[in-house]
Order: structure tokens, then sequence, then C-alpha cells
């Protein structure tokens, strides 16, 4: 093996390596953005459950006892 040949699979090799790394870099962050979005949206839905709830119902369920939640509304 003459010392081009041995560049040029030296070279190789660092391209197809750079290649993989950069092939499993952009499927980890893909897959990271998929769990944010899923994680955003979760978070929408339970914004929405608690904008729902009154002001008593919200104190109960965020662990309040009822005659503590009763008094919000006075």
């Amino acid at each position: 093996m003459n010392a081009k040949t041995a560049a040029l699979a030296i070279a190789a090799s660092i391209c197809i390596a750079g290649f993989a790394y950069s092939s499993g870099h952009k499927a980890g962050r893909v897959s990271q953005l998929k769990d944010t979005v899923t994680a955003y949206n979760r978070r929408l839905g339970i914004d929405d459950q608690a904008n729902s709830l009154g002001r008593v119902d919200l104190c109960q369920e965020l662990g309040g006892l009822l005659d503590e939640c009763e008094r919000l509304d006075r």
C-alpha cells in the first residue's frame, strides 16, 4: 500500500466517521425537539384545565382543604 492509497483510505474513513456522527447528532436533536413539543402540548392541556376551574376548585385540586378554599370566595 503506497502513501497515496493510505492517505485516501484515511480521508475516506474520516469522512464516513464525520457523516455517521452528524447523522446521529441530527437524529438526537430531532428526538429532543419532538419530546419538547410533546411536553409543551401537555402543558397547554394542563393550563386549559386549570384555567377552567374556579378559585375554590383550583385550591382543592392543589391540595387545599374545603374550608380553607371557601375563604377565597369571601
